[in-house]
């Protein structure tokens, strides 16, 4: 069975070190790895010291796009039996590899899974402080979405996290192993070949919110499942990067909006219809109940912005990525 690791990744820190460390020292050894990567200042000092590792490497360039540019690299190059993503600020389990190819050898119906991930601390190993509360009030907020936003298909009404009426995700808290669920993590993510070879984002997005989803719902529509399972375990020390700030009530606006954007992923390019008055107001309510959460509101009201006029003014998918950039400088 032929296993390949992938690792976007651009204008790298030191984190992807301790990360190849960790796939040296996996149970399982017979994969290879994919390091999918963009030019930088450096870039040729940073390759050759990962052509030390004692593992076989696959260099592939990304010569231009942004991070969906380089997930469809991944989805075309990487055709392996199983293909197991992460990111290059994260570090896996010493059974990590392992535990995916169990999984996919057992379960022959699930398609795409994501496994356990721990982000409770930061890189020096300190506990980050009131994440159980934090959680907590979450919960709540998940309560509230499941109520205004139903299932865009009865198919996904079990699901622990399902597309909503809005095209938005509705978090419905759910947590159990095995469990059918949009929540796919990319930093600790698996699919087989079938389920994923050849997909193709469409480019809308600058930091590639919810392009998890989107390939989940590529491999369901292949005939597959979704799923998180509770081993596969991957450490995610929270720091700052393009897609997370280093609080967790301060997320990037980019990331918000992109949440609400994904309505117009669903609504141009699957077989079902976003809701524009149900995004409306899962938007006002999520406005309100992030009131505590830096930025949210302001991302909030970006996303449907922009969702809104592309969706009635039929966008073409650079077009919005477009828009979004310039709104986001402005």
């Amino acid at each position: 069975m032929d296993v390949n690791v992938a690792i976007p990744t651009y204008r790298t820190r030191s984190t992807i070190f301790k990360l190849l460390d960790s796939l040296e020292k996996q149970s399982y050894k017979k994969f290879n790895v994919m390091i999918v990567y963009k030019k930088w200042d450096g870039y040729k000092d940073t390759l050759n010291k990962i052509k030390d590792y004692k593992l076989d490497i696959e260099f592939v360039e990304q010569d231009r796009g942004l991070f969906e540019e380089a997930l469809n690299t991944i989805y075309r190059k990487a055709d392996a039996d199983i293909v197991i993503h992460t990111d290059d600020d994260a570090y896996a389990s010493i059974n990590w590899v392992k535990d995916h190819i169990e999984l996919h050898k057992k379960h022959k119906d699930v398609g795409m899974a994501t496994g356990m991930v721990d982000e409770s601390m930061y890189p020096d190993g300190t506990k980050v402080p009131f994440l159980r509360s934090f959680i907590r009030s979450q919960q709540w907020r998940m309560n509230k979405h499941t109520i205004i936003d139903k299932p865009i298909d009865t198919n996904f009404k079990d699901y622990g996290m399902y597309i909503g009426k809005s095209g938005m995700l509705v978090d419905t808290g759910r947590r159990y192993n095995m469990i059918k669920t949009f929540k796919q993590h990319g930093v600790n993510m698996s699919w087989k070949r079938d389920a994923l070879h050849g997909f193709k984002l469409p480019g809308y997005t600058k930091q590639g919110g919810r392009n998890e989803a989107a390939a989940a719902l590529e491999s369901i529509k292949r005939g597959f499942n979704v799923i998180w399972f509770d081993k596969g375990k991957v450490d995610h020390p929270l720091q700052r990067s393009d897609s997370r700030n280093i609080s967790i009530t301060a997320l990037p606006i980019e990331l918000i909006a992109e949440s609400v954007l994904f309505s117009y992923y669903i609504d141009k390019y699957s077989i079902y219809d976003s809701d524009l008055q149900v995004l409306r107001r899962r938007v006002t309510v999520d406005k309100y109940l992030s009131y505590m959460l830096i930025g949210r509101d302001l991302g909030y009201a970006l996303g449907f912005e922009i969702t809104k006029s592309a969706m009635e003014d039929n966008l073409g998918a650079q077009k919005v990525r477009k828009t979004l950039i310039d709104k986001l400088a402005a």
